[in-house]
């Protein structure tokens, strides 16, 4: 007879209670709590709410977690199907206190923009480097078409040389967007700390991860994957400026990627400029 799945129960204020593997993650708001099932003495359903009662020593009043607002048959569901996971296990000593085993990890917000570190001097100066090479090339070209098709006698050019520039300009901007991303990629690895973030959404290609640092904020990362657990790099000083870790081979074909596009942008401009030229 093949055992029935176990439900994850929703409950209000955003409350989930799951059943994963050998253990059941309580997920509220602001935390999320691990109880590994040795640490579990019984579930307790109570209509529509559940009560998770651990293991106590002698005398001593047991440790509760609770989730309320569920559907009345998934809290009797799922107490019957981890019921059954809990009976296989051996007996605990009598002196086991199950909050022991417990782990409460914090899901508050990153902190405010203002109580970040701020950003080194030198990302200011390479972003300021990147606006440069977006607008110089763009607009040079732009007005050096400019002048060229006004001296040729052409005004009626103008317009057109100044949607070139502008899509030159968006150009640049994405290629120096990408370049930047891809410095990171190349030097987070080698200078940051990496650790592995945990999804927290279940369905879909876009993964929303999630990573904690070393004073125990909660910072959140993107990446179109479907593994539970990926590999970030965070800035040691900054630990909300993050990157995924690839292999050296996606990093060079991304690094590839941007050469061609700032070839294009490049091409561009020179493309403006000769036709300027011949007009």
């Amino acid at each position: 007879m093949t055992t029935a799945s176990t439900p994850v129960l929703r409950g209000k204020d955003q409350t989930v209670l799951r059943h994963e593997g050998t253990s059941l993650t309580l997920r509220r708001e602001d935390e999320e709590i691990r109880i590994p099932l040795r640490a579990v003495r019984d579930l307790v359903p109570d209509g529509r709410a559940l009560t998770v009662e651990l293991h106590a020593p002698t005398g001593a009043t047991p440790a509760t977690h609770r989730i309320e607002g569920v559907n009345q048959a998934s809290v009797d569901l799922f107490a019957t199907t981890v019921g059954r996971e809990l009976s296989r296990l051996p007996e605990p000593d009598p002196s086991l206190d199950g909050a022991t085993l417990v782990t409460t990890r914090s899901l508050r917000p990153a902190a405010p923009a203002e109580d970040l570190p701020q950003i080194g001097t030198a990302r200011k100066a390479r972003a300021l480097g990147w606006i440069l090479l977006a607008l110089v090339p763009g607009v040079g070209a732009t007005v050096a078409t400019s002048v060229l098709v006004v001296r040729a006698g052409e005004p009626g050019a103008l317009p057109l040389s100044v949607v070139l520039g502008i899509v030159a300009v968006l150009l640049n901007l994405c290629s120096g967007m990408l370049t930047e991303r891809i410095f990171q990629m190349w030097v987070l690895p080698r200078r940051g700390i990496t650790v592995m973030a945990v999804r927290n959404n279940s369905y879909g290609k876009t993964g929303f991860y999630e990573y904690t640092d070393l004073s125990g904020m909660t910072y959140n990362h993107t990446r179109q994957a479907y593994a539970s657990e990926i590999e970030i790099c965070y800035h040691p000083d900054n630990p909300a400026e993050n990157v995924g870790v690839y292999p050296v081979f996606t990093r060079v074909v991304i690094t590839f990627g941007a050469l061609l596009l700032w070839g294009v942008t490049l091409g561009l401009c020179t493309l403006m400029i000769l036709l300027g030229g011949y007009a």
